[in-house]
């Protein structure tokens, strides 16, 4: 997976149009008071305050809670028409913006011009409103005072491209599939120049039924492949390289362990993955602990804080970047 670093990028409305300003960002003074706005993507992978805000929407499996974007915009900035692929939470933080949504169906050509219909939402959300917006529906925001947008992204896939992604997996790992061999029946036939329908129900259940032989493979994979963020991970505090002696007497003398900011850590039954990488099933009920909480502390692990095997797979965790004791 190509990992995306966070993404800060400066709007500005030309003409009535946004347009995204490509060049390095080096401060307010130039911008003036009017008609531009700043975006920073996956905000919470950088900002203790902002992974706390999403700690709100843990009502939703964290697997489906891709990004969290924050666009601040003065009077006459904020977000361009757009189309996203994927479904959008916006809430409004300080100030006003007017947000316009359209039908899904607006042709690509009118989209492109600018031509669009009326709007099926065309509403300003002041503080505390919300707004939801499905994937493919065009939208755009103006703000008419200082303003901050929050957006939550979630997960969405288009099944042919999930299907080629893990039938890709599969034969990365060497699975054999099933060889076609039709019953005799279906090889007796009249016109030896026709496909009928059976043959193609045949096939059909050929692959049906190794997909069903791989639903362990399945349940595997997809939750390797979601424990994996979109977004380069910040690197964890400068620490030395600890032992797990050193882990366990920092966590008995009460030292906090801190969960690095935007780390996914998912599970699918006993097996527990954090970035793509599997842990033991023999610990579950421990790594669940750190899959639910940001900060861990001592007594939340005093059922396996004397495993020395446990210890020093924490411990490589530590060493990896992934918790950290504050310095």
């Amino acid at each position: 997976m190509i990992k995306k670093t966070l993404v800060c990028a400066l709007i500005q409305r030309r003409q009535g149009r946004c347009q995204l300003v490509h060049q390095a960002f080096n401060g307010y003074a130039s911008l003036g008071q009017r008609n531009w706005s700043l975006r920073v993507k996956a905000i919470n992978h950088w900002h203790r305050a902002a992974e706390e805000f999403l700690s709100v929407f843990r009502v939703f499996p964290d697997w489906v809670k891709e990004e969290l974007t924050v666009f601040f915009s003065v009077p006459g900035g904020g977000m361009g028409s757009q189309i996203q692929p994927f479904d959008v939470f916006v809430i409004q933080g300080m100030g006003r913006s007017r947000w316009r949504v359209w039908h899904q169906l607006l042709s690509l050509e009118h989209y492109n011009k600018n031509d669009f219909a009326e709007p099926i939402i065309n509403e300003e959300l002041g503080s505390g409103d919300m707004l939801y917006i499905p994937k493919g529906f065009p939208h755009e925001a103006i703000s008419s005072e200082a303003a901050m947008s929050y957006c939550l992204n979630f997960w969405t896939d288009n099944s042919l491209r999930m299907i080629r992604n893990w039938t890709e997996a599969l034969s990365d790992e060497n699975h054999r599939g099933i060889e076609y061999a039709p019953s005799p029946d279906l090889l007796l036939r009249e016109d030896p120049t026709e496909i009928l329908p059976q043959d193609i129900t045949a096939l059909q259940e050929m692959m049906s039924q190794f997909l069903l032989q791989k639903r362990a493979h399945l349940d595997i994979w997809f939750v390797q492949k979601m424990s994996q963020t979109s977004y380069e991970l910040p690197k964890a505090p400068e620490a030395e390289v600890y032992s797990p002696s050193q882990v366990q007497t920092l966590l008995q003398q009460g030292h906090p362990l801190h969960r690095l900011m935007g780390l996914r850590m998912l599970h699918i039954g006993n097996r527990y993955f954090v970035n793509g990488v599997s842990l033991s099933s023999d610990y579950a009920d421990a790594w669940n602990i750190l899959a639910r909480h940001r900060t861990i502390e001592g007594p939340m692990l005093s059922h396996v804080i004397q495993d020395s095997c446990f210890m020093a797979q924490l411990t490589l965790l530590i060493n990896q970047g992934y918790w950290y004791f504050q310095p």
